[in-house]
């Protein structure tokens, strides 16, 4: 579903123009703050901030969800907050292969910036001027926010044009490639560790960074977005396997444990 007026937009949020460009107003009054524990790094405590909209930002935001990008359908490597796709979807699309790469993109929200997300709502087939409306609705201090309802679903698209690369250069080699948000992973059945520095190359020309921390090339079993993935099957990791037996664990969260090993035993 593309937008192509003002007048089309208004139609379908149940917003008139003069309304949004008021509720813009509001600025610092449309969000509030919190943040969570990343972990510790260099021995400081690093923590991942959010910024929810609220009021009348959230129900309009809400409103673009459901009733304009849920229906726009993504690309088959774009597993995450996509309805039907998540991460052991994401998992099982490189089971079987000997050789995988993963990696996450440093600090993402932040480095998709107004001017990505105004990119890729053109790309999509947005006019400008609905272009730069949803962007200013939809960002926040120049760059994408944690917390809003459209976050995720931008975050998705703002990536493409960096994954069209990426693509390119993996069917060359007959390599697996999927995103989840901002986790990127890679598997094929041939050693491809010589391609990775163009693989990051490519990161980096688009404005992104990775996150060496968590990046990871290696033969055989990996841990991809929550699963240990094998040859012939996926496992659950180590740290899910600790909280499960974990003496202080909820029922309701071992519960929801064994629902999801479930989901890894599938075909």
């Amino acid at each position: 579903m593309k937008i192509e007026s003002l007048s089309h937009l208004e139609g379908v949020l149940g917003y008139k123009t003069p309304e949004m460009y008021e509720i813009l107003e509001r600025g610092e009054k449309n969000h509030y703050h919190f943040k969570w524990e990343k972990g510790i790094v260099k021995g400081e405590m690093v923590y991942r901030q959010f910024s929810p909209s609220k009021k009348n930002l959230r129900d309009l935001q809400n409103r673009m969800q459901t009733r304009i990008f849920q229906k726009i359908a993504l690309p088959a490597h774009v597993q995450g907050c996509v309805t039907g796709r998540g991460n052991i979807t994401n998992a099982k699309l490189h089971q079987g292969n000997l050789y995988k790469f993963h990696t996450d993109l440093k600090s993402y929200f932040d480095f998709v910036s107004n001017k990505k997300v105004y990119d890729a709502l053109r790309q999509l087939g947005f006019s400008q001027k609905v272009s730069h409306l949803l962007t200013r609705l939809t960002t926040y201090k120049g760059h994408l926010p944690q917390g809003p309802p459209t976050s995720p679903f931008l975050a998705n698209i703002a990536g493409l044009e960096m994954d069209e690369a990426i693509l390119t250069l993996c069917r060359e080699h007959g390599i697996t490639y999927s995103r989840y948000v901002d986790d990127l992973c890679f598997s094929s059945q041939s050693d491809f560790k010589a391609g990775v520095p163009t693989i990051i190359e490519i990161i980096e020309a688009h404005g992104f960074f990775i996150g060496y921390k968590k990046t990871k090339y290696k033969l055989g079993r990996l841990e991809i977005t929550g699963a240990d993935i094998g040859q012939n099957l996926l496992r659950p990791t180590k740290k899910q396997l600790a909280k499960y037996w974990a003496p202080e664990t909820a029922d309701y969260t071992r519960k929801g444990l064994d629902i999801y090993f479930a989901g890894l035993r599938k075909k």
